[in-house]
């Protein structure tokens, strides 16, 4: 049996001894640990998982409603145009009461070019 004076003797050499524990017990300690550990990878990855499935999802939505929306401005614009060709038209021309209230020329004359060659100089 080790002494109180015998404990104090080893502490002032600078070696302490302590208890060994059964080799049972560090197994447990260490499975503890790495089950501890692995739940907490398990954790994390399935946070950083759903986070970066839910960004998808929100930059999805987004992308669909800007497709929504270009496809309703290239639609007006095609009305747009469709109203620009009708107002261009040639009756819409002629009924317009600005150009009918135009003087019409009394002599018409026409220049006619002469016709070109169909060969093309070379």
């Amino acid at each position: 049996m080790s002494t109180h004076f015998d404990l104090i003797e080893r502490r002032r050499s600078g070696k302490i001894v302590t208890k060994r524990k059964p080799l049972s017990i560090e197994v447990k300690k260490s499975l503890y640990m790495l089950i501890f550990a692995l739940l907490g990878i398990i954790v994390v990855l399935s946070i950083v998982f759903l986070l970066n499935t839910s960004q998808s999802s929100q930059k999805g939505y987004v992308l669909k409603q800007q497709e929504l929306r270009k496809e309703a401005l290239m639609l007006q614009n095609h009305e747009l145009v469709n109203k620009i060709i009708e107002a261009m038209t040639y009756q819409k021309v002629e009924d317009n009461p600005i150009i009918k209230g135009m003087t019409k020329p009394e002599n018409l004359q026409y220049i006619k070019l002469p016709k070109q060659e169909e060969n093309p100089v070379e």
